[in-house]
């Protein structure tokens, strides 16, 4: 039976926090696989807006859990979830996993991870993330939401930090952190996994460990998907810089050019009522985003 750190990264959102830590109180555990569990709640809000909430759920903590809050106010995505894997390699489980605090979860999905991690002695087991919609949003807004899914048992290269489960030997073994550099832009976990991948991570997917993420009606909109595209392809050109990639690099300027293009010819279309009716307005801001990129113009969307 082995040891799992669930971490918890959270800012502002104690009502959505409460909602996730319920679903992990009403998880199932294979007792073959999984023993001691620990949640580790690292509220990254000076005003601590985590902490009440978080002495609630401890008073009703089943006693299969070990719940700990944990203060940590230097702000920054890389920053809270750093902090979670110092705190998390304190406590010498066998297993990482993270989860968002807007994210709610299955009740075979702990399962599911560590018996995949078993399965294959895999580094990194990744499942899907599930969008679901504060209100009824249109498609031609709701569909811009999709998420990663491939076949089960699959050895994949993409990484994500909303639902993965990590070997903390691999971790301290090769030293792996989320970078600063994108502490306020996003992007970090896409970065720390290029860095495992570069170190040989052995990266399964999930299909059965199954996490819902909630979508409040502030994002299911097109000025947030233009934002969120921007930042998106300027962060991608980012890291090839980073990586010294030139060969990616001068791909995506030609595929930026070739979205400008078509994304100006496309403009009159979104003023039609279907689905692929933006697809002008962000390939064009995909074009910009990854051209700003390349001169280091960044959009701080968590500032």
């Amino acid at each position: 039976m082995h040891h799992i750190v669930i971490g918890i990264p959270t800012y502002k959102r104690p009502e959505m926090l409460a909602k996730l830590i319920r679903s992990i109180y009403l998880s199932i555990f294979d007792s073959s696989i999984i023993g001691k569990v620990d949640i580790l709640v690292v509220d990254n809000d000076i005003d601590k807006s985590a902490e009440k909430v978080s002495n609630d759920l401890r008073k009703i903590c089943p006693v299969k859990f070990n719940f700990i809050y944990h203060s940590f106010a230097i702000k920054g995505l890389s920053n809270v979830r750093n902090e979670i894997l110092k705190e998390s390699i304190k406590l010498n489980p066998k297993y990482i996993v993270f989860v968002d605090d807007d994210e709610y979860v299955t009740k075979d999905w702990l399962n599911e991870l560590v018996k995949l991690a078993e399965k294959n002695d895999a580094d990194i087991v990744q499942g899907p993330n599930i969008p679901v919609f504060e209100s009824n949003i249109n498609d031609s807004i709701s569909h811009h939401f999709d998420y990663l899914d491939f076949d089960h048992d699959q050895k994949i290269s993409d990484f994500e930090s909303n639902n993965v489960l990590l070997k903390t030997q691999f971790i301290i073994e090769n030293k792996l952190s989320f970078d600063e550099r994108f502490n306020i832009t996003g992007g970090e976990d896409s970065y720390f996994g290029v860095q495992a991948m570069e170190k040989k991570a052995k990266n399964y997917w999930s299909k059965n460990a199954v996490v819902y993420e909630t979508i409040p009606d502030s994002r299911a909109n097109l000025s947030w998907l233009i934002k969120r595209t921007f930042r998106s392809a300027s962060t991608y050109t980012y890291m090839l810089k980073l990586q010294n990639n030139v060969k990616l690099l001068v791909k995506k300027v030609g595929v930026s050019m070739f979205y400008l293009l078509t994304g100006l010819l496309a403009l009159p279309f979104s003023l039609i009522p279907f689905k692929n009716r933006f697809w002008g307005i962000l390939a064009i801001s995909d074009s910009l985003g990854a051209l700003s990129g390349m001169i280091n113009l960044r959009y701080n969307e968590y500032s």
